[in-house]
């Protein structure tokens, strides 16, 4: 009979720490269930806080209308009076303006992405509030320092910075039916791979996806390495 993926998972994780347990302490790797856990609470922390602080960006007159608009689609969609293809196009065309009219929010969304993943685990030790919460971090895996430059790296391919970056300039640059079909294309370029990344580490022996490859990092359990006081600057 043959095994479900999360039959597989567990496998590797009994590997792992069968591995782990006769490794030194630096090489305890992190396991899946962990990894998993702490990007889904970075993801909402990120959320909450993307939300909370874009209440305070000031937003035009034209996206205002815009968003009632897409409210009124909307509600007829739900309502019955506008069609599934009225729809569609509709809220594309909708969403194009909108993110024209935003882009001073899509640049914050950004910074606050940047600040999250790239320098606030630079000085704590190569952890997020989620990676900290799961007792794991992230760490060079020739044990040199970790630097800014590394984080940066792996939160352009892990966690969206470099397609929000892409899109901003896309709007700013092309025009609504390019940006539109480079858009989409980005986006899933992006999923493809978020889910190599966790294909990568649920089942391959040294547990690093992509944006570990990139980086030359590791994700391993945060209380059997040495704490670094802080990352450098630079690789």
């Amino acid at each position: 009979m043959k095994k479900n993926v999360y039959d597989k998972i567990k496998d590797e994780e009994e590997k792992i720490k069968k591995e782990n347990k006769v490794k030194k302490n630096h090489d305890i790797k992190a396991m899946f269930s962990q990894r998993i856990l702490a990007f889904l609470i970075d993801l909402v922390l990120i959320s909450v806080i993307t939300s909370f602080i874009t209440v305070f960006v000031p937003v035009n007159d034209t996206a205002t209308k815009l968003y009632e608009e897409q409210n009124k689609v909307l509600e007829g969609y739900v309502e019955g009076t506008v069609s599934m293809e009225e729809y569609v196009n509709q809220m594309v065309d909708l969403s194009y303006d909108i993110s024209k009219q935003t882009v001073i929010v899509s640049i914050v969304t950004i910074v606050i992405s940047l600040l999250y993943y790239v320098v606030y685990p630079c000085y704590n030790n190569g952890q997020t509030l989620g990676k900290k919460l799961m007792k794991i971090k992230i760490k060079k895996i020739d044990e040199s320092d970790l630097s800014m430059n590394d984080l940066l790296i792996r939160g352009m391919v892990n966690n969206s910075i470099l397609v929000n970056i892409v899109n901003v300039i896309f709007v700013l640059f092309l025009s609504k039916n390019i940006f539109l079909s480079a858009s989409s294309l980005v986006s899933v370029i992006q999923y493809l791979v978020l889910i190599i990344s966790l294909i990568m580490i649920a089942f391959t022996r040294n547990a690093r996806g992509l944006h570990d490859l990139a980086a030359k990092t590791e994700v391993v359990q945060a209380d059997t390495v040495k704490e670094d006081v802080l990352c450098t600057s630079g690789n």
